[in-house]
């Protein structure tokens, strides 16, 4: 077996609890993200994460010097 950095342990745990669902989110919670993401309210999240990236420059793809 090859040792493995904290970091790396880290990621591989979080690979693990990602493919088994987060435990922290109910079952309504799961259906509701299923709606928000491919469901009846798809358009309304894509807008919703379209404002965000507007509105936060990092998250946007730039830095707030490269709208001077």
């Amino acid at each position: 077996m090859e040792a493995m950095s904290i970091g790396e342990d880290l990621l591989d745990q979080r690979r693990r609890r990602r493919r088994a669902g987060d435990p922290r989110l109910s079952p309504a919670g799961r259906e509701l993200f299923a709606r928000m993401t491919s469901g009846d309210l798809a358009e309304e999240f894509q807008a919703s994460l379209d404002d965000i990236v507007v509105a936060d420059p990092l998250l946007g793809g730039h830095t707030v010097d490269d709208d001077a």
